[in-house]
């Protein structure tokens, strides 16, 4: 007799070559095996590939990772489906059917979930991470994984958004048969960090992937150059474990001042938390955003959010919480970083990690899967 499991499918998820992809998927699976056993599998081509499928083992979930030889972006696609087949058959061999197949990020894993999902009659649920909903212009490469996502996407029986925005975007581009919000977790550690609140703010933090067309890391440098007129204490950190080569010919071709600019990465994601309490103010000034969890782990951190309204849970962004800005210029983030620091005195950093704490934490989001698994009469 085999066990009771969910069966996840991860489009993303850490490997050798990108130990930080997807680790917000693994994060999630991790949360939702402390309501059921799970196993994983994942797929990826890539430069140096493993031909023995690698097989770890976990408290509560196990995972099975192929990692094969890189080619053609239609190659790729082929050969996953061709070696994931052959995977999975060995993994319900092993373990049996499982009770719902749980997909994680649509490409490529989304058409092979509803193959498994049809097959075996079982609940298919979907979880969305990507930004592609929301972006005005699409690659010929994104509109073929777009046209992906569109085909496959109404075969879910839940589709699982990370965010309120991000839920309105597919809705508006997709036929979907119900959804249900859930938002990525903020893991313990960054609410257990000692709450440090400063006498005389003025370190500024930016963590994210670096990529200027999403992130916008060109006008965030320039409304800290304006910045520092008015304030010339001021400092900015900047974080990414991509892109920082990218990021530092920005800065000379734009003639940034790196007077006061600090840039890191890559960092492992433990570090984060330390690093969040050791400044005062964390900016994002982004085109586009699914989720956003740094955001989420700044709050956690006690840590005051400065952003523009980009999607994701930027718009939660308040007054008691930071700043939400409605002037989306290099001009108006330097004005409003200005003004957030000048009330600095006014956040209550206890109260802003109690806000993440009640709605990102991993008990928090651990039950909101328990309660979408119990609607599907899976547990």
């Amino acid at each position: 007799m085999h066990d009771t499991y969910i069966l996840h499918i991860a489009s993303w998820y850490p490997h050798e070559e990108s130990p930080y992809e997807g680790d917000f998927v693994d994060r999630h699976i991790r949360c939702i095996s402390t309501q059921v056993r799970g196993i994983v599998y994942f797929g990826k081509a890539v430069n140096k590939p493993i031909v023995k499928m690698q097989i770890s083992n976990y408290e509560n979930y196990k995972v099975y990772k192929r990692l094969f030889q890189r080619a053609g972006s239609l190659s790729n696609y082929s050969k996953y489906h061709a070696l994931a087949n052959q995977d999975i058959n060995t993994i319900i061999k092993d373990h049996g059917i499982p009770v719902a197949i749980h997909c994680h990020a649509g490409f490529p894993g989304l058409s092979l979930s509803s193959a498994l999902a049809k097959n075996y009659r079982i609940p298919l649920i979907f979880t969305e991470h990507s930004t592609i909903y929301q972006q005005e212009k699409l690659s010929i490469k994104e509109k073929l994984i777009f046209w992906h996502l569109n085909k496959y996407i109404s075969k879910a029986d839940i589709v699982c958004p990370v965010s309120s925005a991000h839920s309105e975007s597919i809705s508006a581009k997709c036929f979907v048969k119900k959804i249900d919000v859930i938002p990525n977790v903020v893991t313990n550690p960054f609410f257990e960090t000692l709450l440090k609140k400063s006498p005389s703010p003025s370190k500024l933090l930016h963590i994210s992937s670096l990529d200027n067309d999403q992130k916008n890391i060109i006008d965030l440098l320039k409304g800290f150059n304006i910045l520092k007129n008015k304030r010339p204490d001021v400092s900015l950190t900047l974080v990414g474990n991509s892109n920082i080569t990218l990021v530092k010919r920005l800065i000379k071709r734009h003639k940034i001042d790196l007077l006061d600019i600090k840039i890191i990465g890559p960092l492992e994601h433990t570090a984060i938390p330390k690093l969040m309490t050791e400044h005062d103010l964390f900016l994002l000034w982004s085109r586009y955003e699914s989720f956003s969890l740094v955001i989420a782990e700044s709050w956690a951190s006690g840590l005051p959010v400065l952003c523009n309204e980009s999607g994701g849970i930027t718009a939660e962004n308040n007054e008691t919480l930071g700043h939400l800005s409605k002037n989306y210029t290099p001009e108006g983030l330097a004005d409003d970083i200005d003004r957030t620091l000048n009330r600095y005195d006014e956040f209550d950093i206890t109260e802003i990690r109690a806000y993440a704490q009640k709605r990102y934490s991993e008990v928090s989001i651990a039950q909101k899967f328990g309660d979408l698994y119990n609607s599907l009469s899976i547990l």
